[in-house]
């Protein structure tokens, strides 16, 4: 999986989404705080805390301060282990449903590529109305982000996404990113890696707010409709996943469709023919990468 090594590269972005890593624990903890208090109350504390000695309010104030960057420094520690949880790689307790999950989910993945197969005829024939022709781009789309084959589909759409990036290069060049990336990425141009870099930082800040969402509910014994809240939150938070997490796999497909002979050079091994002859290159390239010795 790609994402350890974002993990550490998405380190040095980190002053660049600092304002936005801040919104959703301000959100959780200000909305929690309202909750706890009451809005009819809020008045009546607010002169409260307003009597209170400046030395006082500072030490609140900086209190305050150490609990939105500590909780945030946590939850962007957590942010892998969330991200695979999105993703459908679920801990023992839940692998059964996960399990579960994604056959059904692979069920209804034949019936789309089925439906698919006869737009497509349909399509060449210059048959298709307007809104056939609208349900085959959607069919298109969701192509475009799902595996080849059915078995590697995920329990979770978001996981698809990323394991089409993980799976594409190897199906058509027989390169496998998981162990090749960190090799090309040395290749790449700067300004190449400074837009994956900044797509993935985009997932990682989307994944933290859905779990920040997850957590709004620990809220409803306070007020029992924060847990609708904590639900329209994560459902726009995985909404917004789904959109950063397509472009991130399309940067990396295009970044590797169009700078993996720079990976060939670097390696001094000869440019393969394109087809069938490069993809037995690619695949002695990661055996190479892997083993530490060519076959």
């Amino acid at each position: 999986m790609l994402s350890s090594f974002w993990e550490n590269i998405g380190k040095g972005l980190s002053e660049k989404w600092l304002e936005r890593l801040f919104v959703p624990p301000f959100l959780f903890w200000g909305g929690g705080l309202l909750l706890w208090i009451g809005p009819a109350n809020l008045p009546a504390k607010w002169n409260e805390l307003s009597s209170l000695p400046v030395v006082t309010q500072s030490a609140l104030l900086i209190g305050a301060l150490l609990i939105l960057v500590a909780s945030s420094h946590l939850m962007a520690w957590l942010r892998l282990p969330i991200l695979r949880l999105l993703e459908g790689y679920w801990p023992p307790p839940l692998r059964g449903l996960a399990a579960r999950l994604a056959a059904h989910r692979q069920s209804k993945a034949e019936d789309k590529k089925r439906r698919w197969n006869t737009l497509i005829q349909k399509y060449q024939n210059g048959q298709l109305t307007w809104e056939k022709q609208r349900e085959l781009a959607r069919l298109e789309a969701w192509r475009q982000h799902t595996p080849r084959d059915v078995e590697d589909l995920m329990p979770t759409r978001l996981g698809d996404i990323l394991k089409t990036a993980e799976l594409r290069p190897r199906q058509r060049y027989g390169l496998d990113p998981v162990l090749l990336w960190p090799h090309l990425w040395l290749c790449l141009p700067e300004n190449v890696r400074t837009d994956l870099s900044e797509a993935h930082a985009q997932l990682d800040v989307l994944t933290t707010s859905w779990a920040w969402g997850l957590l709004f509910a620990l809220w409803t014994p306070a007020w029992p409709w924060a847990a609708a809240i904590a639900l329209l939150w994560m459902a726009a938070a995985y909404g917004l996943a789904l959109s950063a997490a397509a472009t991130f796999a399309d940067l990396l497909l295009a970044a590797i469709d169009t700078h993996r002979w720079a990976l060939y050079e670097s390696m001094h091994r000869p440019l393969p023919e394109q087809g069938e002859a490069e993809r037995a290159a690619g695949e002695a390239l990661t055996r190479f990468i892997q083993r530490g010795m060519w076959d």
